[in-house]
């Protein structure tokens, strides 16, 4: 996908909460979820506050059906937002489906169970190509279990998403590799 593909660009993004116009901060979120909605494969909205969620994940369905009233009456953005009374930056994350699909893998991974991760990994590619962390999870299967030409293509892959923390893994298990067997 380019670069300024809407997808890659608003994965995340955070909207600015002044408690003297609360609606009209909702109403702006509300409007940029649903345009964002129709260009990808979201299933869930996730709203954090200094990088921690304030409540679990929302169905996108719901969030859109509600207009977003009642997370916002419902209380913790509210609350929070007037008992700070002072303008508020909330992080807003649309999680995508692949997202799902890379924790499945990653706990099939940890379960031992090899061949159930590295399709879920893939699936996950199959709907979003350049998600750093299906790349890098998918990288660290092929790479312990000895494929390691198509392991090194595949984190290569994820090693080229700036500012992604499983992109700056990738290129540590990349280094590691081109390093070669430790010697004494």
């Amino acid at each position: 996908m380019p670069d300024n593909d809407p997808r890659k660009l608003f994965d995340r993004f955070r909207i600015e909460v002044d408690p003297d116009r609360i609606d009209e901060s909702v109403r702006n979120l509300t409007e940029k979820v649903r345009q964002l909605v129709d260009q990808g494969r979201y299933t869930k909205v996730r709203v954090k506050y200094r990088g921690k969620p304030l409540m679990p994940d929302i169905p996108m369905g719901v969030f859109l059906a509600t207009e977003a009233v009642t997370f916002w009456y419902a209380g913790l953005l509210r609350a929070l937002v007037v008992n700070l009374g002072v303008r508020t930056i909330i992080e807003v994350e649309l999680v995508h489906e692949a997202a799902s699909k890379v924790e499945e893998g990653v706990a099939f991974y940890m379960d031992g169970e090899v061949e159930a991760a590295e399709e879920c990994y893939r699936t996950a590619l199959r709907m979003k190509p350049d998600d750093p962390s299906a790349l890098y999870n998918l990288g660290v299967l092929l790479r312990v279990t000895g494929r390691r030409k198509e392991a090194i293509e595949v984190l290569t892959r994820a090693a080229a998403a700036e500012g992604h923390p499983d992109a700056a893994r990738a290129a540590e298990v990349l280094e590691k590799m081109q390093r070669g067997p430790r010697t004494l």
